[in-house]
């Protein structure tokens, strides 16, 4: 597990697939579905899509980024999918999230 999170922690702004995750961690495609699914309730993809709207999020909040440059910036480069991921995974528009005002200050932070 450590080894796949630091592959996606790094290369978060990169296409990722599930085996090629895998075969960096030196397990199969189905051990670590598994073992994600354990240690964190949610599938590899949907890890990696709630990182991105994560460090989606700070960005909107804690930076003047455009939108576009934010949705790059977290490796979603089509402008319409960044905006249906932020509606779906954070709750509002990109727009939405950056006038809600700065990022609160969060020592647990990943």
């Amino acid at each position: 597990m450590t080894a796949a999170t630091a592959l996606i922690e790094a290369r978060l702004t990169e296409p990722l697939t599930v085996p090629e995750i895998a075969k960096a961690a030196g397990v199969s495609h189905n051990h670590l579905t598994r073992l994600f699914r354990a240690a964190t309730g949610e599938t590899v993809v949907g890890y990696i899509r709630a990182r991105r709207m994560e460090r989606a999020r700070h960005f909107l909040r804690a930076t003047t980024l455009s939108i576009p440059a934010v949705a790059a910036s977290v490796g979603v480069p089509d402008l319409q999918a960044f905006n249906k991921a932020c509606r779906r995974e954070l709750g509002a528009s990109p727009r939405g999230i950056r006038t809600a005002g700065p990022a609160p200050r969060d020592s647990s932070a990943r």
